[in-house]
């Protein structure tokens, strides 16, 4: 599967690909974008336009679809910190079962001191408040990438 290509097992979950006008210079990400609020995953989609892009509507979806993308890079996830289903901790630890290594950005209006301990504890980590602009999007996902966030 690719993420162009999202499986029938995840309804939910959306492909939206803005590489037509990605300018040439910068480096293409994959990002899973996980939110429950449909408008925050359009505007997040739109402010990674240029970038590979795959939405999700909570961490158990998250979850399945890095599971079925199987060894298909993804270079970061930006998680919400309140939806429904699985709480942060349980789907932040989900996606790291499945990707020991994959960087996590934690997105909340709640502010930094809403992520515990041991999230800042962890390799390749990053907070992003709500709301915030199309650079701050942008460079919390390379510090994250980089494993120069909040867990480094």
């Amino acid at each position: 599967m690719t993420l162009s290509q999202p499986s029938d097992a995840s309804p939910a979950a959306e492909k939206i690909d803005f590489k037509a006008s990605q300018p040439a210079a910068e480096r293409m990400r994959a990002v899973l974008i996980v939110d429950d609020d449909e408008m925050v995953r359009r505007v997040s989609s739109r402010m990674l336009s240029g970038n590979d892009i795959l939405v999700a509507e909570s961490g158990d979806e998250a979850c399945r679809v890095l599971r079925e993308l199987g060894n298909e890079p993804v270079d970061c996830v930006l998680l919400d910190m309140k939806m429904p289903g699985l709480s942060f901790e349980e789907s932040f630890e989900c996606i790291r079962k499945i990707r020991p290594d994959l960087p996590v950005v934690a997105c909340s209006g709640n502010g930094p001191h809403s992520v515990g301990r041991d999230f800042y504890d962890t390799p390749r980590t990053g907070f992003l408040g709500k709301p915030f602009t199309r650079q701050e999007l942008n460079d919390a996902i390379d510090r994250a990438i980089l494993g120069s966030g909040a867990g480094d």
